[in-house]
């Protein structure tokens, strides 16, 4: 399996963002785009561990860094929790009770890693995700 380091995350949302006019509406892209994406990522990290990017796996680490986009976004709606990309939720003690239900009534399990963990990418992929309607 590919394996992936933070600045190779960063580039593929950067490689992505140069193709966001072909994204479909939930910016999915066409595999030629994650084919394209795959190739550009193997040039410039020629050492890599694990598997070479693939198409897929390319494919796969967007849809999961749109997942944990989406997780974020929830989380930073909560009151109670002072979020930062670097530490994230900043749970405490105090909090953890409030935090166990989070991650329990809105069935996000994977909000459990951004407990105390940030995710880097945000404001990157959140300039990637369809806009919502103003109303």
């Amino acid at each position: 399996a590919a394996h992936w380091e933070l600045e190779e995350e960063s580039e593929l949302i950067a490689f992505l963002a140069t193709h966001k006019a072909e994204a479909g509406d939930n910016t999915t892209f066409k595999n030629s785009v994650y084919s394209d994406a795959s190739k550009h990522l193997n040039a410039l990290y020629p050492t890599y561990r694990g598997a070479a990017k693939s198409q897929s796996s390319c494919k796969t680490k967007w849809n999961n860094l749109k997942k944990s986009y989406n997780v974020v976004k929830d989380i930073k709606s909560l009151s109670g929790f002072a979020w930062s990309d670097e530490h994230g939720a900043g749970v405490t003690p105090e909090t953890s009770g409030a935090w166990d239900a989070h991650a329990r009534v809105r069935a996000h399990p994977l909000s459990k890693p951004f407990a105390h963990k940030g995710f880097p990418h945000y404001a990157a992929v959140e300039a990637l995700m369809p806009s919502a309607a103003k109303g």
